[in-house]
């Protein structure tokens, strides 16, 4: 796939791992990395070579957020074209169709943990801290509104918002912010332990799963129901669910997913 600038990516055992790669100023996330983070995405989102995405930040941090510096020189004039050309990686990592982790390995603030909102699950380092701290600085947290208030509920979610407070890994995990809190030096076998569990799933099942999440959130449940044609026609179409079917009948034996 080539080297990058900003991040390293490697694949370990169909498990795509992106790492932020500017550890001295704790992995500010400028334009540059978004783009390089939707590479890899464009590139990985069909077949089966890659059947997880784990993002994390080289130590000591996993990401500052928005790099300010960055922002700063590019003055009010140009702010909306700015901010403008971050909405297509959002939008990618919404309609990506495998399942991503979160593997929170350090100070993880502002645009850094949103970005872990837009991941399926969140395993964090005890050594964690998280918080959005653009609304100290004047700034709101653009895409924490999308759905941190469905993760955590209205309440906590504005509590984090309103006072923009820094919390411990473990304050995150009773919250419901992270999935899991591990010691630093297991995080990554935690991660791939999980991502194994996910893999055990169909690739067609992933897609629509992360499809249904994304497009139902804000629909009344007679409306969803009617979401469920277009899945369920594909669904019983497929290589996979033959397989799945076949590997129950065989002795219940693990299907071999070919992703079509």
């Amino acid at each position: 796939m080539g080297e990058y600038e900003t991040i390293l990516y490697e694949v370990e055992d169909q498990v795509g791992w992106i790492t932020f790669n500017n550890p001295e100023k704790m992995n500010p996330l400028n334009k540059k990395v978004w783009h390089e983070i939707m590479d890899v995405l464009l590139k990985t989102e069909k077949g089966t070579d890659v059947r997880v995405i784990a993002i994390t930040g080289k130590d000591p941090a996993f990401s500052s957020g928005l790099n300010i510096k960055e922002l700063a020189t590019v003055g009010f004039k140009g702010l909306g074209e700015f901010l403008a050309d971050l909405l297509d990686p959002h939008e990618l990592l919404i309609r990506y169709p495998k399942p991503m982790i979160a593997a929170i390995n350090g100070p993880c603030y502002a645009g850094g943990l949103e970005l872990t909102l837009f991941c399926d699950c969140a395993i964090a380092s005890e050594r964690a801290k998280m918080g959005f701290l653009e609304n100290r600085r004047g700034l709101v947290s653009g895409t924490a509104f999308l759905m941190l208030a469905d993760i955590l509920g209205m309440r906590h979610a504005k509590e984090l918002l309103l006072t923009g407070k820094i919390i411990d890994a473990q304050e995150a995990y009773r919250i419901g912010l992270v999935n899991k809190v591990v010691p630093h030096e297991k995080l990554h076998d935690e991660v791939m332990n999980l991502a194994n569990e996910m893999k055990k799933v169909a690739p067609v099942s992933h897609k629509w799963t992360r499809k249904w999440f994304a497009e139902s959130r804000h629909l009344n449940p007679h409306r969803c129901i009617g979401l469920l044609w277009e899945p369920f026609y594909e669904l019983f179409r497929t290589e996979d669910v033959i397989e799945g079917f076949t590997a129950f009948l065989e002795g219940n034996r693990e299907p071999r997913w070919k992703g079509k």
